[in-house]
């Protein structure tokens, strides 16, 4: 039988009940990961209108996100918009397209309404500045937002000979030189130039047959 003296000096000294606390540390659980964000967004003309197209990740390896819904929220100050994009998929990615806030267009796809622009009841167009969503189209902060959020770099597209991004004047977009470029030579020139010679060189031809006709 076993006394309690040789039990203590079997545990060592300092040991209560048998354990010694400094070689049996309590459990800690693993951290867990927060939850992160990868997307990518830019934005494009198609056909008079401003479109965004998005990709959206969530990494979520511990299930520790609250929501799946994604929204594309624009914010300066104390204006802010956000733009629903649906909601992720099983495997937590969504892609799409969706039109800049404040722009529109009809049953064909074609643009009829851009932000910064009203519509009258006649059909024209009238520039209200920062109104109908205007100002997301210079210096606002665009991100993309499930919980968490990230933010991304979205710049108002750029009109093109093709495409505009706002009402077209006189037919032509109004965001791009409709003309051509100034080279420094008239277009009509070099055909005035052409007929020219061209009359030059049928004259000598009849002079000359007329002087062999004399000999």
């Amino acid at each position: 039988m076993i006394g309690a003296a040789t039990v203590a000096l079997l545990l060592g000294p300092g040991s209560a009940a048998g354990v010694d606390d400094g070689l049996y540390a309590p459990y800690q659980p693993p951290g867990e990961t927060e939850p992160s964000l990868n997307a990518t967004a830019h934005a494009e003309c198609i056909r008079d209108a401003p479109w965004i197209f998005y990709d959206v990740t969530l990494v979520d390896p511990d299930g520790l996100a609250t929501s799946n819904d994604v929204s594309l929220v624009f914010s300066e100050g104390a204006e802010r918009v956000a733009v629903p994009l649906g909601t992720l998929g099983a495997d937590n990615t969504l892609s799409g397209s969706v039109l800049w806030p404040g722009a529109g267009v009809d049953e064909s796809g074609t643009g009829v309404q851009w932000p910064g622009w009203v519509t009258h009841p006649d059909g024209s167009y009238e520039d209200v500045g920062d109104a109908n969503h205007g100002w997301t189209r210079q210096g606002a902060g665009v991100s993309i937002v499930v919980n968490p959020e990230i933010a991304v770099a979205v710049s108002y597209p750029p009109g093109t000979p093709t495409c505009s991004v706002s009402p077209r004047i006189d037919g032509a977009p109004s965001t791009v030189e409709a003309a051509l470029p100034a080279t420094g030579v008239d277009p009509a020139g070099p055909l005035v130039l052409g007929g020219a010679l061209l009359a030059g060189g049928g004259l000598l031809t009849w002079m000359a047959r007329r002087r062999r006709a004399r000999r």
